[in-house]
């Protein structure tokens, strides 16, 4: 009988953390800070989900299964399709001498460096089939969500129509409280 109950005490603790995560984002970052790696992958797309609603975009499909690869969001904006990967990670804090500025990220070091050679041509491919599909402009974006203690960094990180490296096009900051 306890095997059963904790069965059912571990349910219902996995949808009540899935529901608070859903729901309030950044407060469930900031209070659970043993989240699973699917828990910070979750609330990074769910981060990025809020943002691109803000902006104005329309949110079509989340954890979009195509038969050229699965898609984290997908969007759509004034432009036509947006596919978004989504790249979550947790800054864990440098050593530094007091006073001087902060020890930038390597790019080695940053979630978005995980969007390989392949990963960008399956992006590629997703793009190219929903544009076929839908009869609509498609590009891809890789965004960099960063966690760290007490605050959030947002990062859009987009391919160079020339070539596979990433750059960043914009960064976002702001505190766990806040908007």
């Amino acid at each position: 009988m306890s095997g059963l109950l904790h069965r059912a005490w571990s349910a219902a603790r996995a949808q009540v953390r899935r529901r608070f995560l859903q729901g309030a984002p950044r407060l469930f970052l900031g209070i659970c800070r043993a989240a699973s790696s699917a828990e910070l992958g979750l609330a990074g797309e769910e981060l990025v989900a809020r943002r691109l609603r803000r902006r104005g975009s329309a949110i079509e499909a989340r954890r979009l299964r195509t038969p050229w690869g699965e898609l984290d969001v997908l969007a759509r904006d004034g432009l036509g399709l947006v596919c978004i990967e989504v790249k979550t990670a947790r800054l864990v804090p440098r050593p530094r001498i007091r006073g001087a500025a902060p020890i930038p990220l390597a790019e080695r070091e940053r979630p978005g460096a995980r969007v390989d050679g392949a990963g960008q041509r399956r992006l590629d491919r997703i793009a190219a089939g929903l544009a076929g599909r839908r009869r609509l402009p498609a590009r891809w974006e890789v965004w960099e969500v960063l966690v760290g203690p007490g605050r959030f960094r947002v990062e859009i990180r987009r391919s160079a129509p020339g070539g596979p490296e990433l750059h960043a096009i914009q960064r976002d900051a702001f505190m766990a409280g806040r908007g």
